[in-house]
């Protein structure tokens, strides 16, 4: 029972990831949302769409590691709070800035949500925390599967919640303002339900805005995960570039509409639960966590360039599932990695750690992608097929120490 508000913590944190990328593409690609003034620009609004993206990101990897960190000194319950707290304000001011029409607000709005959004890698430093070592993958796993929920559902409350058609009063600001409520909801759940799991009361509390760089040239210079970090900044790299733009790619190539684009990344979130559920620990028993990583990376890469080259929009409905199963593999292997090179005490740092490269790429590409997209739009696609493979490459040429292998 205490370990529900984590779970719904989880949730809430992929939930709102999710949640926004069908609104953000409604609202600042398609004209008619009149978000963006009519008469701007397709390139203008790329831009702004990676912008907004990439600004939401980096106040992540500010964030992530900051309180990843915070995590291991203050401990975990308070941390994730102040994940919670932040996320509803993040979420109301977004609500506003819809109802008035205000890029500026929505920009504020999303550094706030970004900034405390850490709280997956809390939340996973906390499981950890409990987990035997012969459970660490399976439980990794588990954490993802509740994710998984989170990216089946918000996309789909995106889609349904602003979808006017369906019910008058629905527009781009209810999702925001549910996404609100439920953070509150968990922050009084968490509040007196969840029992700390972690806590140091020895050590001084250290308040460094500029942690985040510390941490991140860290993770290139420990001498356990610096391939692990190098790899992974490059997978998440390519990954970023299909979950952020595919629904701008799909925009432009097969005009879907909001609705449509949230029951897409719904479905990419259903196959990420197939995958963190129950492809994940059959195939760490048969095969090494280095030879997931690779297979599913150059899978995923295939995939997606079947969606390129599809002929009509329904074989892109059928690849979607199993991109998202096979790259839920990729993630928990690389997850677990990560988590074998460091003892208990550190478990809330390499989280941070992996929290930090992944928002780092993912605000990186949104700002690559948001000015290559103008030259087509199938350019972030394209990019991601290549990361992914790279990345493939470098796992097979950096890791060859059999301690680096959890078969």
């Amino acid at each position: 029972m205490s370990a529900a508000p984590l779970f719904l913590v989880l949730f809430i944190d992929s939930m709102g990831l999710g949640l926004v990328f069908p609104i953000l593409n409604a609202l600042v690609i398609d004209p008619h949302s009149y978000f963006i003034a009519s008469e701007a620009s397709t390139h203008f609004r790329n831009l702004l769409y990676g912008f907004t993206i990439s600004i939401f990101m980096f106040c992540w990897f500010f964030g992530a590691a900051f309180l990843g960190n915070l995590s291991d000194q203050l401990g975990r319950k308070k941390s994730l709070l102040i994940c919670l707290v932040g996320a509803c304000a993040g979420y109301l001011i977004s609500a506003l800035a819809v109802l008035v029409n205000s890029y500026t607000l929505l920009l504020i709005g999303r550094i706030i949500a970004g900034f405390t959004a850490g709280s997956q890698s809390i939340a996973q430093a906390a499981i950890v925390d409990i987990s035997e070592p012969d459970q660490k993958a399976r439980n990794l796993g588990l954490i993802l599967f509740f994710c998984s929920l989170g990216f089946v559902v918000g996309p789909m409350i995106g889609g349904i919640l602003s979808a006017s058609t369906l019910i008058y009063w629905f527009n781009y600001a209810v999702p925001f303002y549910f996404a609100a409520l439920i953070s509150f909801i968990n922050a009084i759940l968490l509040a007196f339900i969840f029992k700390e799991t972690f806590l140091r009361t020895n050590r001084k509390l250290h308040f460094k805005l500029h942690y985040a760089v510390e941490i991140f040239i860290q993770a290139f210079k420990h001498e356990k995960i610096c391939g692990l970090s190098i790899v992974f900044l490059v997978m998440i790299f390519g990954w970023s570039s299909i979950y952020s733009f595919i629904s701008m790619y799909l925009l432009h190539k097969y005009h879907f509409s909001s609705l449509e684009n949230g029951f897409y990344m719904a479905l990419l979130g259903i196959g990420f639960g197939i995958g963190t559920g129950f492809l994940m620990d059959p195939l760490t028993k048969r095969f090494s966590l280095k030879q997931c990583m690779i297979g599913s990376c150059l899978l995923i890469a295939a995939i997606t360039t079947l969606i390129i080259t599809a002929p009509a929009a329904a074989y892109v409905w059928v690849y979607d599932m199993f991109l998202g199963a096979i790259m839920a593999v990729c993630y928990s292997a690389m997850l677990t990695l990560f988590s074998n090179q460091v003892d208990e005490k550190s478990q809330g740092w390499v989280m941070g750690i992996t929290g930090a490269v992944m928002a780092f790429a993912f605000g990186l590409n949104g700002l690559l992608m948001g000015i290559l997209a103008n030259l087509d739009s199938e350019m972030p696609l394209i990019i991601a097929i290549i990361s992914l493979t790279f990345s493939a490459l470098l796992m097979q040429r950096l890791y060859h120490d059999p301690a680096l292998v959890n078969t």
